[in-house]
């Protein structure tokens, strides 16, 4: 499993979060950050080649492993 956070440009609505499945969405200052698990890395390549077909700008992509907990967090 891989945690993603992907940052595209512009404010996408509640559409685009079923044309990316399994991500949520979080809308500020004229971005879009989507988060969520993806199982492995055919399914992070899947989700960014969705992006890219829908046409968006992808800022910025990060993974981390989601086994890894904060400090802080549970």
């Amino acid at each position: 499993m891989i945690l993603c956070t992907i940052v595209v440009a512009g404010e996408l609505d509640s559409r685009f979060g079923d044309a990316v499945e399994g991500m949520t969405l979080t809308v500020a200052e004229g971005r879009t950050e989507l988060v969520g698990t993806l199982t492995d890395q055919a399914h992070v390549q899947g989700v960014l080649h969705q992006l890219f077909d829908l046409g968006l700008e992808v800022v910025s992509f990060t993974t981390s492993d989601p086994s890894e907990e904060q400090p802080g967090t549970r």
